[in-house]
């Protein structure tokens, strides 16, 4: 871009060289005139340029290895190659941040407990708490997921300390109890002023566990041409959480996908040297009990008319 806003700007230059004298006068300095706006229109473009170069580069150098959207394609089909041709995948030269076992057998026990239907709160947070680990693992790509989640956990987490725990024992539980006791605000976003209810303060969990649910799923199945750059981008606007994020954010997390790692790399961030057939059901598994979880919450939120909460 830069190369061609110069190429622009001598282009004008040469044009006001050649205009004539005498009664092209005005023409000429208008010429100028223009070229002088040219300059002021590119030198803020170039600089701004400029600092998403820096930007980049200290992406780069501080997160865990990531790559552009060509290196990541490549990775994709090289990583691809090498999973096909291996049965074990190799797990001995980074432990694994977090458990997918771990974490699947956790939204199982929340998908079938005697009270699924109702979701038990404490066993649906302990599964977020595996799934930030999750989060954590893939690096900064997922910040715009991570950041918010986790002070979500901690605010229901303080709900359930409280006096009043026992009313949040389950999302029902909770829902009923707040919307019986008028606690929950519809015309304003928590603030200094409006505290954050615990049914909407889930929501945001909510919406995020059906990204989630849809991009491992797509990671088990190997969806997408094994593209995990396009899984993260279709999970994403298949998801709730991009209907309720403004344009900004939305544009950003279509960057931020880019940067994650390839498909063998997000493998053996998550397995605790399983085999690949063990993983891909692993993942499988927990993509659908999350799926199952979320299933139960969604018919909640509709029952108490609570899905759109601000």
């Amino acid at each position: 871009m830069a190369y061609f806003l110069r190429m622009w700007l001598r282009v004008q230059g040469r044009r006001c060289a050649h205009v004539g004298s005498g009664i092209q006068k005005a023409i000429l300095l208008r010429c100028f005139d223009y070229r002088r706006m040219n300059n002021w229109i590119a030198i803020p473009v170039l600089i701004v340029l400029a600092l998403l170069v820096l930007f980049s580069a200290q992406r780069c150098s501080n997160s865990q290895p990531l790559q552009s959207f060509v290196d990541t394609t490549d990775r994709n089909q090289e990583g691809n190659r090498k999973m096909a041709s291996s049965t074990k995948v190799d797990c001995s030269d980074k432990k694994a941040m977090f458990s997918i076992t771990n974490m699947s057998n956790l939204f199982q026990k929340c998908a079938k407990s005697d009270k699924a239907q109702q979701v038990e709160m404490d066993l649906y947070l302990d599964a977020w708490e595996e799934l930030i680990r999750f989060l954590n693992s893939m690096g900064k790509a997922f910040t715009f997921v991570s950041s918010d989640v986790v002070d979500k956990v901690g605010i229901l987490r303080d709900f359930r300390k409280s006096n009043e725990g026992k009313n949040y024992a389950t999302i029902e539980e909770m829902m009923s109890y707040e919307k019986k006791n008028d606690l929950i605000n519809y015309k304003d976003a928590p603030s200094k002023k409006v505290k954050a209810s615990g049914s909407r303060t889930l929501l945001r969990l909510h919406r995020a566990l059906k990204f989630l649910l849809i991009l491992i799923g797509k990671l088990a199945r190997n969806e997408d041409d094994g593209k995990v750059s396009v899984m993260g981008y279709n999970a994403y606007h298949a998801s709730p959480m991009s209907k309720y994020h403004p344009w900004i954010v939305q544009k950003a997390v279509g960057v931020a996908v880019y940067m994650l790692p390839d498909r063998e790399t997000f493998i053996k961030q998550m397995c605790q040297d399983l085999s690949r057939e063990e993983i891909e059901s692993t993942m499988d598994v927990c993509s659908q009990s999350m799926d199952a979880v979320f299933e139960y919450s969604e018919a909640l939120y509709s029952k108490f008319d609570l899905l759109e909460i601000p």
